[in-house]
């Protein structure tokens, strides 16, 4: 900053500068910091809508000075300023699209129908989804300035009881987010302990209750919950939601892919590498039931056909959400279907 702008910051902002003279030194001013960074911070409560005043002139650059960080004889001021746009997921990147989506996801299907089961150390479905979206809250508080993922591990037995451990995973900073604006909000994220629920026999909450269903009725299983007048995307929102609650076996995986390649206006977005790192292929149907036109995206392991991943995209408008399109608004993470024995 030069001498003419710090002179211009001086004068407009000397009358609320709460440490004007005598200025404290480095080690307190670090050791503020350091409280600061340490304390856990209510979220901010809206503002009353303020009434209108006459606007106070600057220079271009003293404005943009005022609004990020005041310097003031060598005292740095920061204010917190809620971000205009939400934080979303980065995009994943997508490779070699194209072609006939229904051929290549038959295909897999075929692949997937004699691929190994899940693995097997007990009775009981086990399974770990990493997961976000962009109406997560927070102990009642919706998080704008990071992403923070959940992971949610469940057990589900052959009588539908069960346990589901809920944990809120590290936040992600997207550019324009800082770990100071994350603190104040609350600072979500990287609990040390889950949330735990368990469930008694009949009580395990799921969409499918009971027995998975026989291969060839796996276009009707995906329909409970999931109507049809909805479109053709409907069915990709059922196998996610499939996924996140049943460890399948490799033919209703099959059945699975083959039931999503006969959809209507299904796309090959082409090979992507997962949340999780791992190597995939993406299949999408672009949908505008909710009202604003959004991809619905499943990812598959081209290989075995495992399920690897879902996510939901806003393509062109993202009305009144406050986030910039194209925007991941919610994605899941398939990282374990398996089997194995609740703990206790």
């Amino acid at each position: 900053m030069n001498l003419r702008m710090t002179s211009e910051v001086r004068r407009l902002v000397g009358p609320l500068d709460p440490v004007s003279e005598p200025l404290v030194g480095p080690e307190e001013r670090r050791a503020d910091l350091q409280r600061i960074l340490a304390t856990t911070f209510p979220a901010p409560v809206p503002a009353r809508p303020a009434v209108r005043r006459r606007p106070m002139m600057l220079t271009a650059g003293v404005a943009a000075a005022v609004l990020v960080l005041v310097v003031v004889a060598g005292t740095q001021v920061v204010g917190f300023v809620q971000p205009a746009y939400a934080a979303t997921p980065a995009l994943l990147s997508y490779a070699n699209g194209g072609g006939d989506a229904a051929a290549l996801l038959t295909g897999i299907a075929a692949r997937a129908a004699g691929a190994p089961g899940p693995a097997r150390t007990g009775p009981d479905e086990h399974l770990i989804v990493q997961s976000w979206n962009l109406f997560t809250q927070i102990d009642g508080e919706q998080v704008r300035t990071a992403v923070v993922p959940v992971r949610t591990e469940s057990w589900r037995s052959p009588t539908d009881a069960g346990r589901v451990d809920v944990r809120y995973g590290e936040p992600e900073f997207p550019a324009g987010s800082t770990r100071l604006s994350w603190r104040l909000q609350g600072s979500p994220g990287g609990e040390a302990s889950p949330n735990t629920e368990i469930f008694a026999a009949g009580k395990f909450p799921a969409m499918w209750k009971g027995p998975l269903p026989r291969p060839s009725d796996m276009k009707r299983f995906l329909a409970i919950g999931h109507p049809s007048t909805n479109g053709p995307a409907e069915t990709l929102v059922a196998v996610n939601d499939l996924a996140r609650e049943r460890v399948l076996t490799p033919a209703l995986r099959a059945a699975a892919l083959r039931t999503l390649a006969a959809l209507p206006g299904l796309t090959y977005d082409g090979a992507v590498t997962d949340r999780a790192g791992r190597s995939g292929q993406a299949f999408s149907v672009v949908s505008g039931h909710t009202g604003l036109p959004t991809r619905h995206t499943v990812i598959v392991d081209p290989a075995t056909g495992a399920l690897l991943g879902y996510e939901s995209t806003l393509t062109t408008t993202a009305g009144k959400l406050g986030v910039r399109v194209p925007a991941v608004i919610s994605y899941d993470t398939y990282v374990t279907a398996e089997y194995g024995s609740t703990p206790r």
